[in-house]
């Protein structure tokens, strides 16, 4: 079967990615959450950073 998975941004309505992907037939819920988070996380880089004061003041 194919699914589509997709990411977008509450904050960034231009921001929105997608892929279709072919899963079979027989995969369990959380085998298909799982491949479904992992194939959007392909989609995007992300990280953090140590801040030493409060930047948004």
């Amino acid at each position: 079967m194919k699914i589509r998975v997709w990411i977008s941004s509450p904050e960034n309505a231009s921001f929105e990615a997608s892929d279709i992907i072919d899963v079979p037939d027989s995969v369990s819920y959380d085998e298909l959450e799982k491949t479904a988070r992992e194939t959007a996380f392909d989609h995007i880089d992300w990280g953090y950073e140590r801040v030493d004061s409060d930047e948004n003041t």
